[in-house]
């Protein structure tokens, strides 16, 4: 009874450091319709974090903690918001890179 998807639809994005835009849309979009969502690199649930002082919204692992970046919603669409400049401070710098 998974909805989790299977490893080529995981292929390819274990190490990534951040969710696309669009990524996030579509993560966006099945949430939106009810449907549980998961995460593109462990393939675990993700939750929703809300801040309603700045009506913004984050989509965040359960268990290996990848996080979207906060974003709005308009009627055209999702708003992401600019991220702090210390949230990867080092990239760039990375040997991996």
């Amino acid at each position: 009874m998974s909805e989790q998807g299977g490893a080529a639809d995981r292929e390819g994005r274990e190490g990534s450091p951040h969710l696309s835009h669009a990524q996030i849309a579509q993560l966006w979009a099945k949430f939106r319709a009810g449907d549980v969502i998961y995460c593109p690199r462990d393939s675990i649930g993700m939750a929703l974090a809300v801040d309603g002082a700045a009506k913004a919204y984050r989509l965040v692992c359960t268990q290996c903690g990848l996080a979207s970046p906060w974003f709005g919603t308009t009627p055209a669409g999702l708003v992401f918001r600019s991220p702090p400049a210390t949230v990867n401070p080092n990239a760039g710098n990375s040997p991996d890179e």
